[in-house]
């Protein structure tokens, strides 16, 4: 009997069913292309500001290594997202510029907000409540 091979290349792609699992693939697949772009899924990532007076983010050409360095992270983790879920999910992410805003997107989409998990773990009470105490 053959077994199913999955590749270390290949992301586990996201329809919109089975998010769990696809959130610890995923996490795990982040982390093995570079840890740093795991981290920038985690704490997020923005374009370095000017230190001048005039407003804005800073012209590539200004960015320290640390800086260019961030932004390969977080560009490395926003293309598995990316290349990870159908046309559907793309559509909801394609506009992020950063890796942490996809993830939450996702999340937010697939699992609801605080609010709606909070709503379907009373829901899910309730039902084994009255399962209880039904004599069947």
């Amino acid at each position: 009997m053959d077994t199913p091979y999955t590749s270390a290349i290949r992301p586990p792609i996201l329809d919109g069913t089975y998010y769990g699992p696809w959130k610890l693939k995923m996490s795990m697949y982040i982390q093995s292309i570079e840890s740093r772009a795991w981290q920038r899924v985690l704490d997020g990532w923005t374009p370095p500001m000017r230190d001048d007076d005039v407003p804005g983010p800073k012209p590539r050409s200004q960015w320290t290594a640390d800086e260019n360095n961030a932004a390969i992270y977080n560009a490395k983790a926003l293309n598995a997202m990316f290349t990870s879920v159908d046309m559907n999910m793309f559509n909801l992410i394609g506009t992020c510029t950063c890796a942490r805003d996809a993830w939450e997107k996702l999340q937010t989409h697939c699992e609801g907000s605080t609010s709606v998990k909070k709503t379907r773990m009373r829901l899910i009470t309730s039902k084994f409540e009255k399962m209880r105490m039904e004599e069947s």
